[in-house]
């Protein structure tokens, strides 16, 4: 049982083979992009998936940077605070984790469309937080928005970490009973994705820190009707 409403930063995952890394589409029940079709979302250059050239400059990207960190791992170790590069698990998708990224699956009219944008941060301020609250007590899911006070860049911030008075805004709610299950998504870093499926059959795939994306897991698995699985994922 729930006691209280309990929230989690959420986002839009990003992929992280080197095909799609930091990159995710939208698709329909067709694979077709419906990003032009979501109403009031900010544009976006359409997803395209990483040629030959392009996976190569991310595998040396990625080298440079594990090359960069390694004496911060030892300083920590040293320190007695180890710290280990993020891990992925294991591929579980290929059409929906390589060859393409989909983080909303729906078809017209269906529930994934209805999420807000600003979960997407290619689209929102820097700043901006989103939370996905489950509260038990009036039986609906919502997700919110506010402004984070933490100085810095999209790529490095220091200091902050408060809430901009009067920023905080609900974005969505829907009714608990129309999500019909989560999971964690294994090939992700540290396991930190998750994908929410609704009854209607959509689903989108969203990311938390690895603790937050198992709680959310947990509390949208909570009082699922034996009866009515989930539908079968394409």
């Amino acid at each position: 049982m729930i006691e209280e409403p309990r929230r989690h930063r959420v986002e839009f995952a990003s992929g992280t083979a080197a095909s799609v890394a930091k990159r995710r589409s939208f698709r329909d029940l067709e694979r077709n992009d419906i990003e032009p079709d979501l109403p009031d979302w900010p544009s976006r250059p359409a997803f395209r998936v990483r040629g030959f050239f392009g996976r190569l400059g991310q595998y040396a990207l990625t080298v440079v940077i594990r090359l960069l960190l390694l004496p911060l791992y030892i300083i920590a170790d040293a320190l007695g605070s180890p710290v280990s590069p993020e891990k992925r698990g294991k591929l579980e998708e290929r059409e929906n984790e390589i060859d393409d990224f989909p983080v909303m699956w729906a078809g017209e009219g269906q529930t994934a469309r209805t999420l807000p944008w600003q979960l997407d941060p290619s689209r929102r301020s820097w700043r901006t937080v989103t939370e996905f609250e489950v509260a038990e007590p009036d039986g609906l899911v919502r997700i919110w928005s506010f402004e984070d006070t933490v100085q810095g860049s999209r790529h490095l911030s220091w200091g902050g970490g408060g809430k901009v008075p009067g920023s905080e805004a609900l974005l969505w709610t829907l009714p608990r009973s129309e999500i019909v299950g989560a999971e964690i998504k294994r090939f992700s870093l540290d396991e930190s994705d998750f994908r929410v499926s609704f009854r209607d059959g959509s689903w989108v795939r969203l990311t938390s820190s690895p603790d937050g994306a198992q709680r959310m897991v947990a509390l949208l698995g909570q009082g699922m009707p034996e009866s009515d699985p989930a539908p079968a994922l394409p």
